[in-house]
């Protein structure tokens, strides 16, 4: 009798191991009734997705809210109206040259590539223009003002809920817009349309060399 016993119970453990080994093992762990419904959405919405483009099987949320950028920056802003707004956020700073007026606004990189300061509130701030027009907007938060479960709340609630592409990345596409929120505090919004890998390659480079400003406050406090 044990013996028969001891079978069942096993035959329910591997029952219940299988029901949580699915696809939906990086929807956040809020209670298994969640996470149920959220399996089901997923596969009732497969066709609705974009395709070509997954990340473990996973797609972007698609959403019907509009993504227009960060704050008043807008996609497919011009590079001086991007500079006018970012000048006129009391939270974000650009180099010192955009201040004075003293950047080569004919240079290749000043045409198609600003950089944030580093501040309070941001780690560092990129965005990318293509003719003239802002496609790619990268801000990194600084993690200990604005962390990861803070940004994914305050873009669920106004997005509706992503869809995560992994356990460090959420989406949210609206036609060629995207989207992406990536750990520790990093969000982005791209259009789609416009992606290349330049901006990659300059993002990498201006992440690997030392902040001027931290370099700065260094040499100014011998």
């Amino acid at each position: 009798m044990k013996k028969y016993i001891f079978i069942l119970m096993l035959l329910y453990t591997s029952c219940i191991f299988a029901q949580y080994a699915t696809n939906d093992a990086y929807v956040p762990n809020n209670n298994n009734n969640n996470n149920t419904a959220a399996a089901e959405e997923n596969n009732q919405n497969n066709n609705e997705y974009i395709t070509n483009d997954a990340v473990m099987g996973r797609k972007p949320a698609v959403i019907t809210t509009p993504i227009t950028g960060f704050k008043n920056i807008t996609l497919g802003a011009s590079r001086q109206d991007t500079i006018n707004a970012i000048l006129s956020d009391n939270t974000m700073t650009l180099p010192k040259q955009y201040m004075t007026g003293t950047v080569d606004l004919s240079a290749e990189e000043s045409a198609t590539f600003i950089a944030l300061e580093e501040n309070k509130f941001y780690k560092s701030g990129y965005f990318i223009f293509k003719d003239d027009a802002l496609y790619s907007i990268t801000i990194n938060f600084q993690s200990n003002q604005v962390d990861f479960l803070e940004l994914l709340s305050a873009l669920n609630a106004k997005y509706t809920k992503g869809a995560f592409l992994d356990a460090n990345t959420v989406a949210w596409q609206n036609g060629d817009i995207r989207i992406i929120l990536e750990r520790p505090s990093v969000v982005k919004y791209i259009n789609m349309n416009n992606v290349t890998t330049t901006s990659d390659v300059r993002i990498k480079e201006k992440e690997e060399a030392p902040p001027q400003n931290t370099r700065k406050s260094i040499l100014e406090g011998l």
